[in-house]
């Protein structure tokens, strides 16, 4: 037969129980965390604006010796502050104006004004023209993984995606980025 006291004792033991896992599964939980490499802690989302700009000069660094394939395009107005560097490996136009290329870009700049140096992507560029003349875009994207880099870009992962707003002759670009 159970007593007062012994429901009292229950209890107690119960709490104390209770406490201790949950005391334990918050070390834990601390613990991962700590584990997690800086890396993937660092992941940051980064967006902004870019534009085809002749005269784009980075912050810091240098241009490429070869400048790529179309004008530089400028990414001061964002999380980025520099210039991205295009350079076309293949494309193909077919009839009905629907439109792919693909390539490699190189980033000179800095990130947030803080981390510096020049971070590579492949790409794939899709996108919709009135025809085969490229007389009018339609719409077009960006898919561009992070391949590489240098300065406090070395090690750097993530990818870019842009989007062209044929309106307003810019690109409209979002991602992340995890730096090491």
């Amino acid at each position: 037969m159970f007593t007062m006291s012994s429901v009292r004792t229950a209890r107690r033991v119960s709490d104390w129980l209770r406490a201790t896992i949950l005391t334990a599964a918050a070390a834990t939980l601390v613990l991962a965390v700590l584990a997690i490499p800086a890396g993937a802690r660092g992941n940051m989302q980064i967006s902004g604006i870019g534009v085809f700009n002749d005269a784009c000069v980075p912050p810091a660094g240098s241009p490429p010796a070869d400048l790529g394939d179309y004008p530089p395009i400028d990414l001061s107005n964002g999380s980025l502050d520099g210039c991205w560097y295009t350079y076309v490996s293949a494309s193909k136009l077919n009839p009905s104006g629907t439109y792919i290329e693909q390539g490699t870009e190189v980033f000179v700049g800095c990130l947030n004004g803080t981390k510096c140096g020049t971070f590579e992507t492949t790409y794939t560029f899709t996108a919709k023209f009135v025809d085969e003349t490229f007389a009018e875009e339609i719409h077009g994207r960006c898919h561009h993984p992070i391949v590489g880099g240098t300065g406090d870009f070395a090690g750097a992962k993530g990818v870019l995606q842009f989007k062209d707003d044929v309106v307003n002759l810019k690109y409209d670009w979002r991602g992340h980025i995890s730096l090491e």
